[in-house]
């Protein structure tokens, strides 16, 4: 005996147990799904594995700017490019935190991002952060070797072009797969 749902309706199932279950019934395939790096199985293995997770995400891959932690994150829509943003759910703080940015001579942008603001600094600020400090320089060049390596298919595009785009970045070149 089944739920009475409707003919045009479907029951979804959600919920960890779901993901568990999928995980379970691809069997020998998943395998290959781990070795294809497939973006849609690694989300089924985030759901599904505690210590995946913690693997998976990549150590220190944000930068500090003066006194404010920024995660870097790669952006595709029209062009390619490589920001550095923080997130609040406090207008004042996300305006008080741009004055600091304008402060150390970047060019900040506030948006609104779901229920939070962003405040982001774009490629141009980043590569003249880049160009004088070490450490930002290594952490870039690390997050973006990181997700050329094991990022979305799209995001690996976005990573090697920047990656070919920025000399700054040249010397990760080598340990890049053929394309």
């Amino acid at each position: 005996m089944g739920l009475g749902i409707g003919t045009r309706k479907a029951l979804v199932a959600s919920g960890k147990e779901a993901f568990r279950r999928l995980r379970e019934s691809a069997g020998v395939y998943g395998e290959l799904l781990d070795l294809l790096r497939a973006h849609k199985w690694i989300s089924i293995k985030l759901a599904t594995e505690d210590g995946f997770k913690a693997a998976l995400k990549p150590n220190n891959m944000n930068i500090t700017v003066g006194g404010i932690v920024m995660y870097l994150r790669l952006v595709g829509s029209r062009g390619i490019s490589l920001l550095a943003g923080y997130f609040t759910r406090d207008v004042g703080k996300a305006l008080a935190t741009a004055d600091k940015l304008k402060a150390a001579g970047l060019k900040p942008n506030v948006v609104r991002s779901g229920p939070n603001y962003m405040v982001y600094i774009a490629t141009a600020d980043l590569l003249r952060l880049a160009e004088r400090d070490e450490t930002i320089r290594r952490t870039i060049a690390l997050y973006l070797a990181e997700k050329a390596k094991n990022g979305t298919p799209r995001q690996r595009e976005i990573a090697e072009k920047l990656l070919k785009r920025y000399p700054l970045f040249s010397f990760l070149l080598i340990a890049l797969p053929p394309s």
